[in-house]
């Protein structure tokens, strides 16, 4: 089955291996990320094996495709940090009943992907393609936003222009910068979420050029400040000699 032709606005994202418990001299595990079956991973071992991918950029995933060539058994944990005792699992202890496996990962925000391998003869997988859309700057604190964007971008999952998607992406791009002045407010969201959401698209929308605009004065004054500073305290030295 071919995801992207069942809901046309996901596809293939790319990444990196970041970490892995063991790979053997000539199957490495950078060979995960090419589809060609003539490479593939394999640890040398039956047990307890496991693998961490890093996307380029955080995503809403979609789907797991994974090439398997002798795995009986894994687990798949999902997070947004690279703090992998906070890693959600998505698929606890499931079966590789066949060689292509495809898991719903029901649009979950991460950008690091754990595959911990449990029994193989031995531990090998082909290769591993992440399926999803990608969601620049969203960051763990955006969650409150997710959780109320989520339902509506799921319903609309067929739909490649979805808007709530695309605000979604508005907001996480470009208030990632203000978010030490939005957390607080992000934080206590609860079932009046309505109009806070709608605030933050105009944010991220028709009051985004007058944002940039007070971040970039705020700029010069922390540097005009800063210099001011600097030049009082070079003074003051200078007295003092």
């Amino acid at each position: 089955m071919d995801v992207t032709e069942v809901e046309p606005r996901v596809k293939p994202l790319p990444y990196k291996v970041k970490a892995t418990s063991r790979e053997s001299p000539v199957q490495k595990a950078s060979h995960l990320l090419d589809t060609d079956l003539r490479n593939h991973w394999s640890t040398a071992t039956n047990t307890k094996e496991w693998i961490l991918l890093e996307l380029d950029e955080p995503c809403l995933l979609s789907h797991i495709r994974i090439y398997n060539k002798s795995v009986l058994e894994w687990e798949i944990s999902l997070g947004l940090r690279y703090k992998p005792e906070t890693f959600v699992k998505l698929r606890p202890r499931c079966e590789a009943p066949r060689r292509e496996m495809i898991y719903p990962m029901n649009y979950t925000p991460c950008r690091y992907v754990r595959i911990s391998c449990l029994r193989g003869n031995p531990i090998s997988i082909f290769f591993i393609q992440l399926i999803g859309v990608t969601v620049t700057g969203l960051e763990p604190e955006f969650q409150p936003v997710v959780n109320y964007l989520l339902p509506y971008i799921i319903s609309h999952k067929q739909d490649a222009h979805d808007m709530h998607l695309q605000l979604l992406q508005d907001v996480t791009n470009r208030l990632v910068a203000f978010l030490p002045q939005l957390e607080a407010d992000l934080n206590s969201l609860s079932d009046t979420a309505e109009p806070y959401i709608r605030f933050l698209a105009m944010l991220a929308g028709p009051f985004y050029p007058i944002l940039n605009i007070v971040k970039e004065r705020l700029v010069h004054l922390l540097i005009a400040c800063s210099c001011m500073f600097y030049f009082q305290g070079f003074a003051w030295i200078v007295v003092e000699l």
